[in-house]
C-alpha cells in the first residue's frame, strides 16, 4: 500500500475546557483531495493546525510522509512546514512590504536558498498561477484574487508532500474562488501533493475526492466522492 503523505491518528486537543477535537484518525495519500466541513466551531481549523505542526496535540500522533511530528523540536517543525508542508491561509498573510516575488520566494530563502535563484522561481511559479506580471507589485495594490494566488505559489514553491487550505476561497468572490480553486486543484494533483481544504462552501467540497465533516471536534461522516 501507498504510505500516506499526511496521517492522523486519534488526535485530542483542548483549550482550556474547550474540548476541539476528540479522537480524529484521517490518512491522506499522495495526490488525494480531502475537503474537511462542519459548522464553525466544529475543529476544522484546529485540525489543520494540528496537521501543520503548528498546534502540539494533546494526544494523537500526526505524520508527514512517514515522519513523526511528535518527535520533533519546534525547530525542527519549522524545518518541515517549510519544505514539506505548504499552507494557504482565508486572507493570504503575505509579508505588507513585499513584492509578490519576494513573498513568495521567502520559503526558499528561509531554507538557504540564494536570492537570484529563490526569485527566479518564484517568478515561474507565479507565471504558472497567473500573475507573473505582478511580481513587483506588493499586496495592497491587488485585488484578494490575485494575493491568494501569490499565496498558493508560495505554499508550492517548495514542493510540499502535503497542502493545507484554511477557507482559501472566502475572502473573495464566487467567481474568483472558482478560479482560484482550479488553480488550487491542478497544481497540487500535477504534483501528487496530498490537499486537505478546510471549506463551508458545498461546491468546494464536491471538488474533492473525499468530504470529512466534523460535527464537534468528531468525524460525523466520511463521503468518497471520486
Amino acid at each position: 500500500m501507498t504510505t500516506p503523505a499526511l496521517q492522523l491518528s486519534g488526535l485530542e486537543y483542548a483549550y482550556r475546557r474547550n474540548v476541539a477535537l476528540r479522537g480524529v484518525s484521517l490518512a491522506v495519500a499522495p495526490g488525494e483531495v480531502v475537503a474537511v466541513t462542519g459548522a464553525s466551531g466544529c475543529g476544522k481549523s484546529t485540525l489543520l493546525h494540528c496537521a501543520a505542526g503548528i498546534l502540539r496535540p494533546d494526544s494523537g500522533t500526526v505524520q508527514v510522509a512517514g515522519q513523526d511530528l511528535s518527535t520533533l523540536a519546534e525547530q525542527d517543525r519549522s524545518a518541515l512546514r517549510r519544505t514539506s508542508i505548504g499552507i494557504v491561509l482565508q486572507f493570504g498573510q503575505l509579508v505588507p512590504d513585499l513584492s509578490l516575488a519576494d513573498n513568495v520566494a521567502l520559503p526558499l530563502l528561509l531554507g538557504g536558498a540564494k536570492r537570484d535563484a529563490a526569485r527566479a522561481a518564484a517568478v515561474q511559479w507565479l507565471d504558472r498561477v497567473g500573475i507573473a506580471d505582478e511580481a513587483d507589485a506588493v499586496p495592497a495594490q491587488l485585488s484578494g484574487g490575485q494575493t491568494q494566488r501569490a499565496a498558493i505559489a508560495r505554499a508550492l514553491i517548495t514542493d510540499p508532500s502535503v497542502v493545507l487550505a484554511d477557507e482559501p476561497t472566502g475572502s473573495v468572490d464566487s467567481r474568483a474562488g472558482q478560479d482560484l480553486l482550479k488553480v488550487l486543484l491542478q497544481s497540487t494533483r500535477d504534483r501528487g501533493a496530498a490537499l486537505v481544504i478546510v471549506t463551508h462552501d458545498n461546491l468546494i467540497a464536491a471538488s474533492a475526492d473525499r468530504e470529512i465533516r466534523l460535527r464537534d471536534g468528531r468525524i460525523q461522516h466520511e463521503v468518497t466522492l471520486r
